[in-house]
């Protein structure tokens, strides 16, 4: 899976990072506002979703980070690439709330 050279992990954030399936709370909280300014137009509110039209967040595989990342980033299909419109921590953070599952 190719790479942009330009995207690099960030050495030192504000966001907790995802470790073995668990994120700090803070991450996840950042993670649903990025979520909802960003992604609920197509994916839904919260991650509900119906998946006729967009990709049940809910269902992405826990051990496809690097995919998630690789589809935020470049974009798949319909959804356009957001490389340049997020930061690196908010990728982060992005990825903490979808790995919760969470719909409050």
């Amino acid at each position: 899976m190719p790479q942009n050279p330009s995207w690099q992990p960030a050495v030192a954030t504000s966001v907790a990072p995802v470790v073995a399936g668990a994120a700090a709370p803070e991450a996840i909280k950042q993670g649903r506002r990025v979520y909802a300014s960003t992604c609920a137009r197509c994916h839904g509110v919260n991650m509900v979703n119906t998946g006729a039209s967009t990709f049940d967040l809910r269902e992405f595989p826990l051990d496809q980070k690097a995919r998630f990342v690789q589809s935020v980033l470049h974009g798949k299909g319909a959804m356009p690439a957001w490389e340049g419109s997020v930061t690196p921590e908010e990728v982060e953070a992005l990825w903490a709330y979808v790995s919760t599952r969470q719909t409050p």
